[in-house]
């Protein structure tokens, strides 16, 4: 087995990343949020984000890019 896949590498690894995404979080870099959606929509925007292959962070930025491109546009 690779060191990389290792019980002990995985743990550490995670540890690491919880570490990381705590310090972008208090130093402002990032913001959780969460939300609650009918089931029909996320499976919808999950749908879209897969066919994509994005994430839901970078759909939501494609949402807000599009808004921002088309809100004086007259579309609503």
């Amino acid at each position: 087995m690779a060191n990389s896949n290792t019980e002990h590498s995985k743990k550490l690894r995670a540890k690491n990343t919880a570490e990381w995404n705590k310090k972008q979080m208090a130093e402002g870099k990032v913001k959780s949020i969460s939300m609650k959606l009918d089931t029909d929509l996320a499976n919808e925007f999950d749908a879209i984000l897969a066919e994509l292959g994005d994430s839901r962070p970078k759909g939501i930025k494609a949402l807000c890019e599009f808004y921002r491109s088309h809100k004086d546009t007259g579309c609503k």
